[in-house]
């Protein structure tokens, strides 16, 4: 996990040091107007994953708690007639 924080922060001071540089900024401004555009299309695109995962999640707990708390003929009304 060091590693991958590491090599973030020199991404990080990368970009910004292009940014800051002359010759260089009228090429990277582009591009990085390109990446950071991008890079909200696929946050709003995994948002929907994210809140369905969520739901997913919460309706599993409350399921499991449901039937935590009720007997099984409560689920199943012909329980009682197979007995």
């Amino acid at each position: 996990m060091i590693t991958v924080l590491f090599w973030a922060t020199i991404a990080i001071f990368a970009m910004l040091l292009l940014g800051i540089l002359p010759g260089v900024k009228e090429v990277f401004r582009p591009l990085m107007d390109i990446l950071s555009k991008g890079t909200i299309e696929v946050l709003k695109f995994a948002g929907g994953y994210i809140l369905w995962l969520a739901k997913t999640i919460i309706h599993a707990h409350i399921d499991l708690v449901t039937h935590s708390c009720h007997k099984r003929s409560y689920f199943d009304p012909a329980e009682k007639m197979r007995k």
